[in-house]
């Protein structure tokens, strides 16, 4: 044992390990010396001009060309909402560095410039706050359901905006929210959208998440053409974005031709989810498949048109059934026998889910970890991250990669290196829901997995570790963390880090 304790000293003094000096390595690695501000314009189709105006920028992209991309990427955005809304409320549109969101002006953060060099860090953000522009505020008055409508309504449009040019986008933000709308996530690791723009609250979140699945599931009730019929209507009765989930109810109900109290009563009040379970029936014939929908928790006068897809060793076949009270049946003609069905394979509907469950499961277990996470009770939170991943063998919540790095690191600070380098390839190898997620727990796994074969005399297994990992997207290196996994003493970017441990392992 002593020798190994030797042979460790030893090693951590060869290999001048910056990632044990982190503190140090980084001293006179100061901010970039404040931007002089800079303002670009665009203009939509029909003459909107949009000014950016702003003093922050990132590596690699100057200040004005990130504002130019901002500018157009806006313009782009009203043009594509204008029809589903109405003309743009205001005549001009300012995005500037020290502004609020107000009619006609939105505060161009940081998060906001670093979004608009592509969709992959917070897609949603700059299409939300261009969709504010013609939506409700809140104020003192302001009820619970009417929040979930403020925060919802612009995650939907921000949806609608990305969901042709950047189809991938717009399902992983559908995905991600009927995981994680339908539970608090206090324990896991942040991912994608809860990675939002500073002030964000994770009830804002989540309300976004809920509100974006409820208006998805409004169009199964009375169809996406109606919705879209409803959008301008609302906008043009009450101007200045002056309207309730009441006003919205009314003018749904106008616009349908019957009674949606109880969708607005289940979905917006009493924040129901229902469970909706597809069950086979024995068929008389190899041609057509037989079954019922199952619905639970909905009130009895509820309805949604749900959809299947119907897998044959020919094709597959579309089909779609509007429910009736607690079991409906139904039959599908099909060129041969069933395979397989997928049941709401557009994910249309708000309901409970095999990920929200899994997910559910996870979160309630990692409400246990111990605040602050330190070297007492590291072996703890170590034990808990394990149980959170057996809880799920089958990813269904797809957080094994994030919980899988999470888990490397605590078991590097815990000197378990084995367990940690196999935890941290898991973590390299795997996938979340939203490509952001996926690439930033990537490009942590491969930190630490460098720094574990760094401490076991590895240095060229390290090297390509580091050079792996700076050869991620920029706006996942810029993304800033603990320099250490416990206890940490301040933050540095995912791209300092990488270098540090890239000049560690080439002086070794």
């Amino acid at each position: 044992m002593q020798r190994a304790i030797a042979a460790r000293g030893r090693l951590c003094q060869a290999a001048a390990l910056a990632i044990v000096l982190w503190p140090q390595a980084i001293a006179g690695q100061g901010a970039n010396p404040e931007l002089k501000p800079t303002s670009v314009e665009a203009k939509t189709p029909d003459g909107l001009v949009v000014e950016v105006a702003c003093r922050s920028g990132f590596d690699a992209v100057s200040v004005a060309e990130n504002c130019r991309v901002v500018a157009n990427r806006t313009a782009a955005i009203i043009t594509k909402l204008s029809p589903l809304l109405g003309p743009f409320p205001s005549g001009r549109l300012k995005l500037s560095g020290d502004s609020h969101s107000l009619p006609g002006q939105i505060p161009a953060s940081a998060d906001i410039l670093r979004s608009s060099a592509g969709d992959l860090y917070l897609p949603d953000l700059l299409p939300r706050e261009v969709a504010r522009q013609w939506l409700p505020y809140l104020d003192s008055r302001s009820s619970a359901s009417d929040a979930l409508l403020a925060e919802g309504l612009p995650e939907y449009l921000a949806w609608r905006s990305l969901r042709d040019a950047h189809p991938e986008v717009a399902r992983a933000l559908v995905a991600e929210a009927l995981r994680d709308a339908v539970v608090a996530e206090p324990g896991l690791p942040a991912g994608a959208s809860t990675g939002a723009a500073v002030g964000t609250t994770a009830e804002q979140i989540a309300a976004r998440q809920r509100g974006l699945l409820v208006l998805r599931t409004l169009e199964t009730v009375i169809d996406q053409e109606r919705v879209d019929r409803v959008l301008p209507q609302v906008v043009r009765r009450y101007p200045g974005g002056r309207f309730s989930v009441a006003d919205f109810e009314k003018v749904c109900e106008e616009i349908a031709g019957r009674d949606l109290s109880w969708f607005f009563r289940y979905f917006f009040v009493d924040r129901g989810i229902p469970e909706i379970e597809l069950r086979r029936l024995p068929s008389e014939s190899p041609g057509i498949v037989a079954g019922e929908i199952v619905v639970r928790g909905l009130p009895p006068e509820g309805s949604v048109r749900v959809g299947m897809t119907v897998h044959t060793a020919q094709g597959s076949v579309e089909h779609s059934v509007a429910t009736r009270g607690a079991v409906t049946p139904f039959t599908v003609n099909v060129p041969a026998p069933a395979l397989d069905i997928t049941l709401d394979p557009d994910q249309r509907i708000l309901r409970w889910t095999d990920a929200a469950r899994r997910s559910q499961a996870q979160s309630q277990m990692l409400a246990e970890l111990p605040s602050p996470i330190a070297r007492k009770n590291v072996a703890e939170a170590i034990a808990l991250y394990r149980r959170a991943l057996a809880a799920d063998p089958e990813n269904a919540s797809l957080r094994a990669q994030s919980l899988s790095e999470r888990l490397g690191e605590l078991e590097w600070a815990h000197d378990e290196w084995a367990a940690a380098l196999e935890d941290l390839e898991a973590a390299v190898n795997g996938h979340s829901i939203a490509a952001y997620e996926t690439y930033l727990t990537r490009g942590k796994a491969y930190l630490y997995h460098g720094v574990v074969s760094l401490h076991q005399s590895r240095p060229k297994d390290a090297l390509e570790d580091a050079r792996a990992g700076l050869a991620l997207p920029l706006a996942v290196l810029q993304q800033l963390l603990p320099r250490e996994p416990i206890e940490s003493r301040g933050e540095m970017s995912l791209q300092q880090l990488l270098k540090i441990l890239q000049d560690a392992a080439t002086r070794y």
